[in-house]
């Protein structure tokens, strides 16, 4: 049985094409030896919530039927903004060791296919158009799983959209976050690890989570891959992730416990 898929070229233009499904006895779509990349990231919410679930299902299946085998880049909640058009110190997207890492192997050839949700959960700036030349250099091909528009313009258009209604967005949380710091009041899901004191005014060091959060950091540095890392901790490699990203304040945490 066949059904659409879209993909998108280095133009930016989209086709359709078809793909079997996994009841199909034969494997006329797949390559003898081929790798797809399946990219999953959501820019807010929390690590295990509906829309990554989702993504991590539907996505992989579909990097599943594109190819014989599947990589995944899990990078759970991640900012899909990059250094293009943000002058942040962390936390973008070309800032993550993990995606640059991952470009550079689109380019070098190593995948035959990126599949993702759609184009903005693979970025949502101009650091896509860095990902698509990869691609293009590389022999990749990129799929989504849901539609995405298929007119340069159009698709331009609602870039620039998303990312100006995005960056308003960010500009009310951190109004929303300052006032809640002068009031004193909850400042939503501690990070993992942590947990709130009894006024919910700060986050403090979960003794049990914080101590697989000090044995990821210590499992990289010892140069363990993410999967091991998880299969080892038990913590998603999204959260892996985020951890990673905060390796400095986990270690100052730490010290200051015991000292």
């Amino acid at each position: 049985m066949l059904h659409p898929l879209k993909t998108s070229n280095s133009a930016g233009a989209s086709t359709r094409i078809p793909v079997l499904s996994k009841s199909s006895s034969t494997s006329e779509r797949k390559k003898t030896m081929s790798k797809a990349l399946a990219w999953i990231r959501k820019s807010k919410g929390s690590d295990d919530d509906i829309g990554l679930e989702d993504q991590r299902e539907k996505v992989k299946a579909l990097a599943d039927e594109l190819a014989t085998t599947r990589e995944d880049l899990d990078l759970g909640v991640q900012s899909g903004f990059s250094t293009m058009s943000r002058n942040d110190d962390s936390g973008l997207l070309d800032q993550n060791e993990r995606v640059t890492d991952t470009v550079e192997r689109i380019r070098d050839g190593e995948y035959d296919y990126l599949a993702a949700w759609d184009d903005r959960r693979v970025c949502r700036d101009e650091y896509f158009a860095v990902i698509e030349y990869a691609a293009n250099q590389g022999g990749c091909e990129i799929v989504y799983f849901a539609d995405v528009d298929d007119d340069d313009l159009t698709f331009d258009l609602k870039r620039r959209i998303e990312r100006d209604t995005k960056e308003e967005e960010i500009r009310k949380a951190k109004r929303a976050i300052k006032v809640k710091k002068e009031l004193g009041d909850d400042l939503g899901r501690p990070r993992f690890g942590y947990t709130y004191n009894s006024s919910k005014t700060e986050q403090l060091p979960d003794e049990d989570d914080f101590e697989r959060a000090l044995r990821v950091i210590q499992l990289r540095e010892d140069g363990e891959t993410y999967a091991t890392i998880s299969n080892k901790t038990g913590v998603s490699e999204g959260t892996i992730s985020n951890i990673l990203d905060r390796r400095d304040e986990y270690l100052a945490d730490a010290n200051t416990l015991s000292s």
